[in-house]
């Protein structure tokens, strides 16, 4: 890290919530608001920022039951998932300590521990997709290619079950940015002609938003440059 420990530490703050599971009242660190630099969007669509990176945050986790989930459902949860994960929670369960600023690979504990629920609970799809693309690009920070690889081919797996079982927005992205990003995960996985094909469906659209419109171009590019 280039800052100290203590200059990042002071960019949190406690967020409070109520866990849907045992309702304790309870903690997690997230981000200030200001307190992070926006320098690019990356092929995949992931905002990268510094001195703290916005995604590591995007799991809360209840510190009395054990119970996980990413930002976007933790307040979704339905009395049968519920049900469910009360049905599985460990009773000699004790609360994981993690440190204020995390690491990548605690980062990437915690997502694991989001994707445990979400098959738990019965999620759909398309939210484990998220949450196995997030691991994969935070694999990625740390080098770490053998994950990075076998999280990306679940979200491409998932992502693709999605698109045909659930409906669109899925996971807040509306049919280009879902499309793009089934493209660029054929990519991610290898699949050069299968991200060809997918990319190809949405280049000549007419909707596409500026930033969409450019990642495209330079998406195509990088396929081109791959044939040589």
């Amino acid at each position: 890290m280039s800052e100290k420990y203590e200059d990042l530490e002071s960019r949190l703050y406690d967020k409070s919530y109520i866990c849907p599971v045992c309702d304790k009242k309870f903690k997690n660190k997230d981000i200030k608001k200001g307190k992070t630099i926006f320098i690019e969007m990356d092929l995949g669509l992931r905002g990268k920022f510094k001195p703290i990176m916005p995604d590591y945050y995007y799991v809360v986790m209840c510190d009395g039951c054990g119970y996980a989930s990413i930002t976007k459902t933790f307040n979704k949860t339905t009395n049968k998932q519920i049900k469910n994960i009360k049905e599985n929670l460990n009773p000699n369960y004790r609360p994981k300590k993690y440190k204020s600023v995390l690491d990548g690979k605690e980062a990437i504990d915690r997502y694991k521990i989001a994707l445990y629920f979400a098959h738990i609970k019965d999620s759909q799809q398309s939210e484990k997709a998220y949450i196995a693309q997030k691991i994969a690009f935070i694999s990625g920070d740390i080098n770490n290619k053998n994950q990075e690889l076998e999280f990306n081919k679940h979200a491409y797996n998932w992502y693709n079950d999605a698109y045909i079982d659930e409906r669109l927005p899925i996971m807040g992205m509306e049919e280009n940015q879902f499309i793009y990003n089934l493209a660029y995960l054929a990519y991610k996985t290898g699949n050069i002609d299968e991200a060809k094909k997918t990319i190809s469906k949405i280049m000549v659209k007419q909707d596409l938003s500026a930033t969409l419109k450019e990642k495209i171009e330079d998406f195509v590019q990088i396929l081109k440059n791959n044939d040589k």
